[in-house]
């Protein structure tokens, strides 16, 4: 008889699971569950569709016709509430039941909101699914003038969507600079240069005290400070809250996400994770580590795929994510997060900041030129020791496979 493989969530981790499952089984049963109304779509690609900048026919990845050739159960509209991992069944939220050999538990999250005064104002948008984008899209074309708030990699894609649909936009940061986790202000400045040259005035210094109204729709911010930013539209980007509910009362381990190891397995057999919801053992970083990118979770989807289907596949990933929202591009590979740093300031629209960790490089972000990010990969996959190479790893251009020449003779050298 053959297995039924469930898996909760149609997002690029649970959608390419499914597909990975199907290409090594062919006589697996595979149902996947979201609670979207549409098959997969490409998530990266939302805020072009937001930004007026392509049409929603090419954000879409899998159509209906797609799972049924695939012989993959899709259900659409469907919420999971609760996972019984003993009786191995999924609860669904009309009450009914379905059991599985294998799960992967795909869910994702939610995008978190302020908790502020007037914060459930119309007019205030998260960013995260295609029907995010279509109200947004929509609103936009409406308004006036918008307030976007969240210092990071989606806040700014709010803030550039509405400044493209004709918005008087206004960026409201906390701290000095945009992305301050990732850049020194050298190398956020060329961003905010960008983004004024959008029509995207930053605000920094300031933190949202709550949300003025009138008529029960969105008419301004207030700060701390006492500014207020008139705005008919507003956008929140703050992370977001995980789909743990339905585990909760399993045997399934939880931190801030679902636990695993390297292979993607959690706590209880024959039930895996993928996507943003994963708390993974990162062996390239040697730390449990969580990362939700489109990349990441694409990876992670086609590991656990393999892992269902018996082909034992450990995940090692190097994560890559670029912005394409200015005439230069802004690019990260790996972690943003290190004890050393060194950086190097190109010209007006290129930069390279580098991460370094007990002396390994853990990271980079760069600006303008992003090609290097594949020869940064690989020096981070190698796990070496190279902050005393930091200047040559600042050079515009430089080949992994010498890096790595040279650190090897460096450490025989030291042996001998």
């Amino acid at each position: 008889m053959s297995e039924h493989h469930v898996i909760v969530g149609d997002g690029i981790a649970g959608a390419t699971c499914a597909v990975t499952i199907r290409k090594n089984s062919d006589d697996a049963r595979i149902t996947v569950i979201t609670n979207e109304e549409e098959p997969l779509y490409n998530r990266v690609k939302i805020k072009d569709f937001a930004k007026g900048k392509t049409e929603e026919q090419k954000v879409m990845m899998h159509d209906l016709d797609f799972y049924e050739k695939s012989d993959i159960e899709l259900m659409l509209g469907t919420t999971v509430v609760k996972v019984e991992d003993e009786r191995k069944v999924v609860v669904l939220e009309n009450g009914s039941e379905l059991k599985y050999d294998k799960l992967c538990y795909a869910a994702g999250g939610t995008p978190r909101r302020l908790g502020l005064q007037g914060g459930d104002a119309e007019g205030i948008h998260t960013f995260w699914k295609l029907s995010d984008a279509r109200r947004i899209r929509e609103h936009a074309q409406q308004s006036k003038s918008g307030v976007a708030i969240g210092a990071g990699l989606l806040g700014i894609d709010i803030a550039v969507v509405f400044a493209l649909n004709d918005v008087d936009t206004k960026y409201v940061m906390r701290g000095n600079r945009w992305w301050r986790e990732g850049l020194s202000k050298a190398g956020s400045e060329i961003v905010e240069r960008g983004l004024a040259d959008l029509g995207v005035e930053c605000v920094f210094f300031e933190t949202p005290k709550r949300f003025l109204t009138e008529g029960g729709k969105v008419a301004g911010l207030e700060t701390e400070s006492g500014k207020v930013i008139d705005c008919d539209i507003a956008g929140v980007a703050v992370g977001l809250n995980f789909n743990l509910a339905p585990v909760q009362d399993s045997n399934i381990k939880t931190g801030e996400g679902i636990l695993t190891d390297s292979y993607l397995r959690t706590s209880v057999p024959d039930v895996w994770a993928a996507g943003d919801i994963t708390q993974y053992f990162d062996v390239i970083q040697d730390r449990i580590n969580m990362n939700g990118s489109w990349v990441s979770a694409k990876a992670q989807g086609e590991a656990a795929g393999l892992n269902m289907a018996g082909i034992e596949t450990e995940f090692r990933h190097v994560d890559t994510y670029n912005i394409n929202h200015f005439p230069f591009m802004v690019g990260s590979v790996g972690s943003i997060y290190g004890d050393q740093d060194a950086e190097r300031k190109y010209s007006e629209t290129e930069y390279r900041r580098l991460l370094f960790k007990q002396g390994r490089l853990n990271g980079a972000v760069l600006i303008g030129n992003i090609a290097i990010q594949a020869q940064l990969k690989k020096i981070i996959e190698a796990k070496v020791e190279c902050y005393h190479l930091a200047e040559k790893l600042l050079e515009p251009k430089w080949k992994a496979e010498d890096v790595l020449e040279e650190l090897g003779a460096t450490e025989k050298a030291q042996t001998a």
